[in-house]
């Protein structure tokens, strides 16, 4: 197939780009380097040379690098299932039209850093090695849908209000990308998150792998329509926030505490023991720390609780039996890693 494609020089592109006139090809073989440094291209205010020309190259193979870094395309581009067979070198470049590269492969260096992608990037079921988008700036969509990269690095990566990444069935060994990066820009899709939930542990941004899963049970609990796991999300939310935020365990611990003084003090449960100082009185404060020892399953010196309201202390005692252990998990999962 290849044998039989058109083969077009390189130059010959290079001179209808510096005419202004449309680039459009189709099934041919580019022979040589795409390279517009050369050019007698005007610059704009940014000194990137500026593209006038539409270029739509179309399922065809370029035989040799592609340099066209530092430029300002003013119209569409699109390479949609064309092979790039050196280098690919769109650093710095600013993308005012539609920039299509759906199907493509990059079987050398696919550099798109600092890229300035101002509408639709389009590089879903794409194939590269490597691919750097690190300090890219996306205006809308970063289409990545069922695309297949071994290293895809956003590093620093710039997502404005409206954009978004879509990452379903995208196949990588590793992204290297912050959570907060991405967090509000990803629309939710289970598998999406758990693939990044790996990638990220592997990478060794824990901090990261825990928002993650944090975001992820949250988006989960969004979507659940039957009660009973959306009661479970709930309490594992409450009381240790999905077993990743053990502040959320030290909080309801303090919340029980605090009930269970206020209980205690609202129902004059609690009396002076026999052990105490005679004429003595229980104060508000007295009864928070009879509740804070019952949490701990330890008994109250000079405190005891009126007959009928012991239940009351079985069930604290209980509870914080179990946030204590909880936090304990918690914290282990958190901090020994």
């Amino acid at each position: 197939m290849v044998d039989s494609l058109l083969m077009i020089k390189a130059e010959e592109i290079h001179k209808r780009i510096e005419e202004g006139k449309p680039v459009e090809y189709e099934n041919v073989i580019i022979y040589g380097d795409l390279d517009l440094h050369n050019l007698d291209l005007p610059l704009n205010r940014n000194k990137r040379k500026i593209v006038e020309s539409i270029i739509k190259i179309e399922y065809s193979v370029i035989k040799g690098n592609v340099f066209f870094d530092h430029s300002a395309f003013q119209g569409l581009v699109d390479f949609d299932g064309t092979v790039f067979s050196q280098a690919a070198n769109f650093s710095d470049s600013f993308f005012q039209g539609d920039a299509g590269f759906s199907q493509a492969q990059f079987h050398g260096e696919a550099n798109f850093s600092r890229a300035h992608f101002t509408t639709e990037a389009n590089f879903s079921r794409a194939r590269f090695n490597d691919a750097d988008f690190g300090r890219a700036k996306f205006h809308r969509s970063f289409h990545l849908s069922n695309a297949r990269v071994y290293t895809l690095r956003l590093s620093d990566a710039i997502f404005e209000e409206d954009a978004s990444i879509h990452l379903k069935d995208l196949n990588y060994n590793r992204i290297v990308v912050r959570w907060n990066t991405i967090r509000e820009h990803l629309p939710y899709n289970g598998s999406v998150y758990l693939t990044l939930i790996k990638n990220l542990r592997n990478l060794e941004q824990f901090e990261d792998e825990d928002d993650c899963y944090y975001q992820y049970r949250k988006e989960k609990h969004a979507r659940t329509t039957k009660a009973f796991p959306r009661i479970i999300d709930r309490l594992a939310w409450l009381s240790c926030g999905y077993g990743v935020r053990p502040s959320h365990t030290v909080i309801l611990s303090l919340s029980l505490i605090i009930l269970f003084t206020a209980i205690f003090w609202g129902a004059h449960a609690l009396q002076p023991s026999a052990s105490a100082s005679p004429g003595s009185s229980i104060s508000i404060n007295d009864a928070f720390y009879f509740s804070s020892m019952w949490f701990l399953g330890r008994a109250p010196q000079n405190i005891s609780i009126i007959e009928g309201f012991e239940f009351l202390t079985v069930f604290e005692t209980l509870a914080g039996w179990l946030l204590m252990a909880l936090f304990l998990v918690t914290m282990s999962k958190v901090m020994l890693r």
